[in-house]
């Protein structure tokens, strides 16, 4: 990944623009796009390893763990925003001055983003990015089963994946 990625416009504080992607300042869906922010504001404040990153971006109730963290660190790292050394068996990532300039000229909307300051139509769709959050951790507890888990476990997981469908549709009718 290069820094052409960083100046692509359909990148932005929001996240991605593009034909599949959403427009404007839906909620939580914009945590995608702004990891990279919150990333580049907890690194200018002492360098950090990945997992004290994934910790801190957790207590402060923003989105990312393993999965988007680490890869977004080396894409940072690619395109010279931060720079990581290995100490020890961690590897510690600090902020660059190309970071810090980046993180300077977003400084007011990001600052706006990561303290919460939400307007209403951000709190009307936090809901919709909860739903897309569980819907996400529940495809990730699915993918864990393989060709070694048991047909037993498989049929349970099934029954379960049924039923719960089953009282969303009834959910759906009670409303």
């Amino acid at each position: 990944m290069h820094s052409s990625f960083w100046d692509d416009p359909r990148w932005g504080l929001r996240g991605w623009h593009g034909r599949h992607g959403w427009q404007g300042r839906r909620a939580r869906r914009m945590r995608r796009g702004i990891l990279k922010f919150a990333l580049l504001k907890l690194l200018s404040e002492l360098p950090r390893h990945g997992y004290d990153l994934i910790r801190a971006v957790r207590e402060k109730g923003w989105a990312g763990g393993p999965g988007s963290v680490y890869p977004l660190l080396s894409a940072l790292e690619a395109a010279g925003l931060v720079a990581g050394r290995m100490e020890g068996d961690r590897r510690i990532y600090e902020i660059t001055e190309q970071g810090r300039q980046l993180l300077g000229e977003h400084a007011a909307e990001v600052e706006r983003w990561l303290n919460d300051e939400a307007d209403d139509e951000e709190e009307m769709t936090d809901m919709g990015s909860q739903l897309r959050d569980s819907a996400r951790r529940l495809m990730q507890a699915i993918s864990q089963l393989g060709p070694s888990s048991k047909p037993e476990t498989i049929e349970h997981v099934r029954r379960l994946l049924d039923e719960a469908r089953k009282e969303i549709y009834q959910a759906l009718a009670e409303e």
